[in-house]
């Protein structure tokens, strides 16, 4: 019997939401390749850290007020790679769990990857030819029909047939 000051809740059943699709393996191979990506590209640039140091040091000379003793450079340029490296991880996830908005910032960051790659370096290194294709080869499996569908299912329009 319920109190007719405090009436005991309705019960109503909880709305069942559809079942999360099962994220298919093209977009599980882009998210391997960009953790890859991320992870390749932080250790080489961080084993070139001295290059990097010694160019600002020289580009900083004739100013007194942007010169920093080289380790602090150098400490500060670790901490920007690790925090790019955490950001692709990052939006590498989102990406593998369906969100759209993940996938085209990797594709951003991919494309000005390629030109930067190929304007500065060209393809005469074995080192950024090894890039160029790991970068490729998310970019295509992201792209590729299951996973456009993938995607497609996480948008709040239904798909247009």
């Amino acid at each position: 019997m319920s109190d007719p000051l405090f009436p005991a809740p309705k019960h109503t059943p909880p709305e069942q939401k559809p079942p999360k699709p099962a994220v298919p393996k093209e977009v599980n191979i882009a998210f391997a390749v960009w953790v890859l990506s991320a992870v390749v590209s932080a250790v080489l640039q961080a084993v070139d850290a001295d290059v990097f140091v010694q160019q600002f040091v020289q580009q900083s000379a004739g100013r007194p007020e942007a010169q920093l003793p080289p380790s602090t450079i150098k400490t500060m340029f670790y901490f920007a790679l690790g925090v790019v490296a955490l950001l692709m991880v990052l939006f590498a996830w989102r990406m593998r769990a369906g969100r759209n908005w993940a996938r085209i910032l990797l594709t951003v960051f991919a494309v000005f990857g390629l030109l930067t790659q190929a304007s500065a370096v060209g393809m005469t290194s074995v080192v950024g030819l090894v890039s160029v294709v790991i970068t490729a080869t998310g970019l295509v499996f992201m792209f590729m029909p299951p996973s456009n569908e993938y995607f497609r299912q996480f948008r709040k329009v239904p798909p247009r047939r």
